[in-house]
C-alpha cells in the first residue's frame, strides 16, 4: 500500500467523485436548459428576425462549451475512481491514467510502471511518464541528469553552489528548497527534486516544455530533446557541443533501454 495514504485519505477520492458526478448532473440539466431555450427562440425567428438569430447563435456556442465540460468532467471522474482503486488495493504495478489539457479539452493516456533493475532511474522515468511525457522527451531530460548528477540528488558543483540532479545554481538552488517547503517536500529527496523540476520547466521555461510535449516520440527525438534541455534549461559553457554529447547519450544509452518500453 502506498505510505503516503492512511486508509482515512480514502474518503478524500470518494467524496471528489461524489462533487464530479453532481456537477455533472447540474451541467447536463443545464444542457437540457440551453436547448430548450434555443428551441423556443428558433421557433420566434420568423417573427424577431436577426435579433432572434443572434441570440440562437449564441446558445449554439454555449451549448458546446458546456458539452465540452460535461465530456471533462466525465474523464476527471473516471480519473479520481481509478485512482482510488489502485491506492486502495496497493497495487504498485496499476496503470496510471494521465490527465492532459489541450486547448480546452481534457485527453487521458495510460502508462505502465516500468522495472529495468535500475531503481532510481525507473523512478525517475516512471514520474516523468505520469506527467505526460513521452519516452522520447524523458530520454532526453534523463541524458541531461546523467551528465549533471550522475542522479545524485545531492550532488553539488560549481564550487559549491549548484545542487541537486539537474545542478540547479544559487537562485535555482533556492527556488528549489522554497517550493519543497511550501510544498511539504524534502528538497534533498528525488520526491522533491522531480515534482520542483516539472513545476519549473512550466513556469518558467514553456519553451523548453512545448518542445518536450511536441517532440516526435522516437530515437530521433531523444536527440533533440536532450539538445533542446541542454541549451535552454542546464544552459552549460559550450552549450551547443555540450548539447551534442547529451544528444548522442539520450540517442545511445536511453533509448536503448527505455525507449521502447
Amino acid at each position: 500500500m502506498n505510505e503516503n495514504y492512511s486508509v482515512s485519505d480514502y474518503g478524500i477520492f470518494d467524496s471528489a467523485v461524489s462533487t464530479t458526478s453532481k456537477i455533472t448532473e447540474s451541467l447536463n440539466t443545464s444542457k437540457t436548459t440551453i436547448s430548450e431555450c434555443k428551441t423556443n427562440l428558433s421557433n420566434e425567428s420568423v417573427f424577431m428576425g436577426p435579433i432572434c438569430d443572434e441570440a440562437v447563435n449564441g446558445f449554439s456556442e454555449v451549448d458546446a462549451s458546456v458539452t465540452q465540460i460535461l465530456d471533462n468532467f466525465s474523464k476527471i471522474s473516471s480519473y479520481i475512481t481509478e485512482t482510488a482503486s489502485n491506492y486502495k488495493s496497493g497495487d504498485e504495478s496499476a496503470s496510471n491514467t494521465v490527465l492532459r489539457i489541450d486547448s480546452g479539452k481534457i485527453n487521458t493516456s495510460t502508462t505502465s510502471n516500468v522495472s529495468t533493475g535500475n531503481e532510481t532511474k525507473d523512478k525517475v522515468y516512471n514520474y516523468l511518464a505520469s506527467q505526460g511525457f513521452n519516452n522520447a522527451a524523458i530520454c532526453g531530460i534523463m541524458a541531461n541528469i546523467q551528465h549533471e548528477s550522475s542522479f545524485n540528488t545531492q550532488a553539488l558543483g560549481d564550487g559549491g553552489t549548484s545542487y541537486g540532479i539537474c545542478q540547479w545554481h544559487n537562485s535555482r538552488w533556492t527556488n528549489l528548497k522554497n517550493y519543497c517547503s511550501s510544498n511539504n517536500l524534502d528538497a534533498s529527496s528525488l520526491d522533491g527534486q522531480l515534482s520542483y523540476l516539472v513545476h519549473e520547466l512550466k513556469s518558467s521555461y514553456p519553451g523548453v516544455y512545448n518542445t518536450l510535449q511536441n517532440v516526435p516520440n522516437t530515437k530521433d527525438g531523444a536527440y533533440q530533446a536532450a539538445a533542446k534541455w541542454t541549451t535552454d534549461f542546464e544552459i552549460p559553457a559550450n552549450k551547443e557541443s555540450v548539447a551534442v554529447t547529451r544528444g548522442n547519450t539520450a540517442q545511445s544509452d536511453y533509448w536503448d533501454t527505455y525507449g521502447e518500453v
